[in-house]
């Protein structure tokens, strides 16, 4: 794939996502035999379009985790992304439903570091040596292609879904074991969705940490310290409709609360 292609793919995701209009995944026609390392290429190139427009990156997250999503989203890797500061919702705020394709939120636990981590090599005794604190948080996902389906090149290339983040105020300070324990519950209007722990994240949260040091590496970029980093959905993502007020409730972390406006 040329410099060209790449180019094209990320204008037309760009623009999907601008236009907030869902589109066919790139799989269908645009690009059929794409590679993991040419999506990569292309979530590169959309988001240098955005920084080109002024927007400015918040930090990585990962995603596809867990067993949950993988299953939910029919693919069977992990993948990683990045959150934009445009994309940052206020704690107990509120979300308007028009600025979105076809929302969905899942609960994260995201941690900070105390140092930048460089792959390869990095092991999960290094990142607990690492480990800050643990704030709570929401993903708001929201998939630019059509019927939210698609193949792992296509939601790496559209920058995994990343739309939307909430993150808890309250820094707390877990052992790494803590983590694997702690227990998250989606409530929307009342009613409980879904439910998830630490465990369900590739069997500890800090391996999504390892993961991303270990493929950042790779191309001589590393996990930044003293910001959160999502780690992926401890639940399945539940989709969300205006009216909706949306809780997260976790064991030890700080609660996230949004309302949905139309």
């Amino acid at each position: 794939m040329d410099k060209d292609q790449i180019l094209d793919i990320a204008q037309y995701l760009y623009d999907a996502e601008l236009n907030r209009q869902e589109t066919d995944k790139i799989t269908l026609q645009k690009a059929p035999e794409i590679s993991i390392a040419e999506a990569y290429q292309i979530q590169k190139q959309l988001n240098q379009l955005k920084v080109a427009d002024g927007q400015k990156i918040y930090a990585p997250k990962l995603g596809l985790t867990s067993p949950a999503k993988m299953k939910q989203m029919n693919v069977d890797h992990p993948i990683y992304g990045y959150v934009f500061y445009y994309m940052l919702v206020k704690n107990f705020g509120e979300i308007h439903l028009r600025d979105y394709i076809h929302a969905r939120v899942e609960p994260e636990i995201a941690v900070v570091l105390k140092n930048e981590l460089q792959g390869p090599g990095i092991t999960l005794s290094d990142v607990e040596n690492q480990l800050d604190y643990v704030v709570s948080s929401l993903e708001i996902l929201d998939s630019r292609y059509r019927n939210y389906e698609f193949t792992l090149p296509d939601v790496i290339a559209d920058n995994t879904s990343a739309r939307g983040a909430v993150y808890s105020e309250e820094k707390v300070y877990l052992s790494p074991r803590d983590l694997i324990k702690e227990t998250v519950v989606l409530r929307i209007n009342g009613e409980m969705k879904a439910k998830g722990n630490g465990a369900a994240v590739f069997g500890h949260p800090l391996k999504a940490i390892v993961f991303l040091a270990n493929e950042l590496g790779k191309s001589g970029e590393k996990v930044p310290a003293n910001i959160p980093i999502m780690t992926g959905g401890m639940t399945a993502a539940v989709e969300i409709k205006a009216g909706d007020l949306i809780e997260v409730e976790y064991e030890t972390l700080g609660d996230i609360k949004i309302q949905v406006k139309s």
